[in-house]
């Protein structure tokens, strides 16, 4: 089992967020030094022996693991940080048994692969954690001399308690098999996959797959939905996938992943029955969501009849797919598998309640605008 696998295991254990960071020798022996100075706060005692290695220190707000140092780095050290500072002595000793299996596992050399993508995924998540974007990726890093061709992140989330998403051998084997060439598999946070493909192997499949002539963003959205059939069909769980815009992810691959988990964030509040999520379709979501409250709050005043338009689900359907097709009445009949009349009724009753024809371009703007708020402001 390796760290990340733990800190999935430690979450699911404790109910709340484990944070994995890396803290120099000295800071960790001043905090180890200031908990036991101070009566007021708890120090969880390890065995003299272990004292290093596995003591709990419970400091604002939050109680502190130190990680046996599988890097070897007599510098740092790997802790956990979870948001608990009252946390049950037999969940601590439970706690002392998964570090143990830490230190079993660290004896045990990973392949260079496989220790390369773990590395890229720990300064990846080290990274997001303190909100910096650095341009480039360091050169300590294995697998940088990989990264210079150009590849298409995807970015996979398991959310949930009932998930049965397997780890790095089993995501690795399936995604390899399926591509019928290699895939880079990068741990992030708990249940949280990056996923590295180059990008001539995922255009071509999907061209492989397409009888039309069809742009970048729509084979990119045609292969994502298969990659995400695919997961659901193999694991339980709750899935969602963000794919982002071709890169060479030795440059700008910080960016990048913030996009695809911020496209997730936008998509599962906006979009609620979709689980692939693209950064290129959710510019107008990602504005909205940027409005004030006060303004958002303003902005729904002004719409007459809106609460009786957001409480029919029948009527939100029918708006939604009617935007979806682009406004056309004909093509939206035919996807909600109703009359054109029914449809136009349909429409006439939403004019009739806000006053807004949205078969007129800047109503349809105006009522777009407020589905989008309605959903920011349940939130």
């Amino acid at each position: 089992m390796n760290v990340q696998e733990i800190r999935g295991r430690l979450e699911s254990i404790v109910g709340k967020p484990v944070v994995l960071l890396k803290l120099k020798n000295a800071r960790w022996q001043n905090m180890l030094k200031a908990a036991e100075h101070k009566n007021s706060q708890r120090v969880i005692e390890q065995p003299e022996s272990e004292l290093w290695n596995r003591k709990g220190i419970v400091e604002s707000g939050a109680t502190w693991f130190l990680i046996p140092n599988v890097h070897s780095n007599t510098e740092e050290q790997l802790v956990f940080k979870i948001e608990d500072d009252r946390m049950d002595p037999a969940i601590c000793d439970l706690i002392a048994l998964l570090l143990d299996s830490a230190v079993s596992d660290a004896v045990i050399p990973l392949p260079e692969e496989e220790s390369g993508v773990q590395q890229l995924g720990f300064w990846l998540s080290e990274k997001l954690e303190h909100a910096e974007s650095p341009q480039e990726l360091p050169d300590t890093l294995l697998l940088k001399n990989r990264l210079f061709t150009e590849m298409i992140p995807f970015l996979l989330i398991c959310e949930g308690t009932q998930n049965s998403l397997g780890g790095y051998e089993e995501l690795h084997q399936l995604l390899s098999t399926f591509l019928e060439r290699e895939v880079l598999v990068v741990p992030l946070r708990s249940r949280e996959w990056l996923l590295l493909v180059d990008r001539l192997d995922v255009l071509e499949i999907s061209e492989e797959r397409s009888e039309e002539d069809e742009s970048v963003h729509e084979l990119l959205e045609a292969f994502g939905l298969g990659l995400y059939e695919l997961i659901a069909s193999e694991w339980r769980g709750i899935f969602n996938l963000s794919v982002s815009e071709p890169l060479q992810p030795a440059h700008g691959l910080v960016a990048a992943l913030r996009l695809l988990r911020e496209s997730v964030f936008l998509g599962k509040t906006f979009h609620v029955t979709r689980n692939v999520h693209l950064p290129w379709e959710l510019e107008v979501e990602r504005l909205v969501y940027s409005i004030p409250t006060e303004q958002r709050e303003r902005f729904m005043e002004q719409i007459e009849g809106r609460s009786v338009i957001m409480e029919d689900s029948e009527t939100l359907t029918t708006l939604e797919t009617f935007f979806q097709m682009n406004c056309n009445v004909s093509e939206t009949a035919k996807r909600l598998y109703i009359h054109r009349n029914t449809l136009i009724y349909r429409l006439d009753k939403v004019k009739q309640e806000t006053g807004l024809d949205v078969r007129n371009f800047r109503d349809a703007v105006l009522m777009k605008l407020a589905l989008l708020l309605d959903k920011v402001t349940k939130d």
